[in-house]
């Protein structure tokens, strides 16, 4: 049961990364007006103050944490319900 929460919660994590990288990204061309300074757009980054990309590598890691602090939450609760219920798992 253990492995199986461990890797469903990897795997939702990382479809959260992927979804709240996109998220961020619009958002940030929508509030800026620019295209947002990511790894892939060099250009960019190149074009953009040194503030706007350290704001930007700021609010990329804080959304990395709360998606990050969310999925094992949430993997943590599973477990909990398994361990009050276990015959409903």
């Amino acid at each position: 049961m253990k492995p199986l929460i461990k890797i469903l919660s990897s795997v939702a994590a990382i479809v959260g990364g992927i979804v709240g990288g996109k998220m961020l990204t619009k958002t940030w061309t929508q509030v800026t007006g620019e295209d947002a300074p990511t790894k892939k757009n060099k250009e960019a980054q190149a074009e953009q103050s040194v503030t706007r990309v350290a704001v930007f590598t700021a609010a990329s890691a804080a959304l990395a944490v709360v998606i990050k602090l969310g999925t094992q939450r949430a993997g943590e609760r599973i477990i909990a319900r398994g361990k009050q219920n276990p015959e409903e798992v």
